[in-house]
């Protein structure tokens, strides 16, 4: 393993995580509707763009800070939308919504937030060029992903 993939565990256990999970959303998105569907979606692009980063982490596509801002700057604008799409009680399957978003509304608010902020993070440092620090602050967004599907998403089985 090369010191590049030893310094950023958690970026690999994301991108490994996402592209397990990727197969099941796929099929449950075919079969959502209305908002569900709308934010099924929204979290469907934001992984696409964890994950092309994620990529480049592992070393396995070249690192491309004009890349790393652009998928960013995708993430910043979904996450700005988090909001609108989690309206009280809209729980119908396939969600994997849990309830205590709302019981926890505010808490679930703030990971929103800084899941903006830490992406806007990211698209600043990208444009610097430097590779460390730029992965370093992804991994700081990817902690924030996982902060919320952690607390607020249902467990695969």
């Amino acid at each position: 393993m090369s010191m590049k993939n030893r310094r950023y565990p958690f970026v690999q256990l994301l991108v490994v995580s996402a592209m397990a999970w990727m197969p099941g959303l796929l099929m449950a998105h075919g079969k959502a509707t209305g908002i569900v569907k709308e934010r099924m979606q929204l979290m469907k692009t934001m992984g696409k763009q964890m994950r092309t980063i994620g990529l480049m982490a592992k070393g396995k596509i070249p690192f491309s800070a004009e890349t790393v801002g652009n998928r960013a700057e995708k993430i910043r604008l979904s996450s700005a939308k988090i909001q609108a799409l989690f309206p009280e009680g809209s729980l119908h399957k396939p969600t994997e919504a849990l309830p205590v978003i709302w019981e926890q509304w505010d808490q679930f608010l703030s990971l929103a937030k800084q899941l903006e902020q830490e992406a806007e993070t990211l698209e600043k440092v990208a444009v610097q060029g430097d590779e460390q620090t730029t992965l370093a602050q992804f991994t700081k967004l990817g902690e924030t992903c996982s902060g919320c599907h952690t607390d607020f998403r249902e467990k695969d089985e």
